[in-house]
């Protein structure tokens, strides 16, 4: 009796663990190449502007990030909002959560 609820169990575990690597694998990628993209873009505006070819307006450029920043921030509560991970199970939700945390320190 205890092992059939145990298999059920045990392979949710093991499936959430699995798709949390995949998930924090993805993410700490991305988030590379994220990082790649903007310092370049940023280092090639600064190149400009010390070569005087571009004018960079430190007001404009700050009220255009805040203006970025808050569509970014609302759209992150919304999808929080509606996607409500502890739906699928206790075994599930943490064996994810190991597995991201992993991959993210090791991948």
């Amino acid at each position: 009796m205890i092992i059939e609820t145990l298999i059920p169990t045990a392979a949710s575990m093991g499936g959430g663990f699995f798709i949390g690597i995949m998930f924090g694998y993805f993410v700490k990628k991305v988030t590379k190449i994220l990082i790649f993209v903007v310092g370049g873009v940023i280092g090639l505006l600064a190149y400009l502007q010390q070569q005087q070819i571009i004018s960079i307006s430190q007001d404009r450029l700050e009220a255009s990030l805040s203006s970025v920043l808050t569509t970014l921030y609302s759209s992150f509560d919304e999808i929080t909002q509606t996607g409500d991970i502890s739906s699928l199970g206790i075994p599930l939700t943490l064996s994810m959560a190991a597995g991201f945390t992993l991959a993210l320190v090791k991948g």
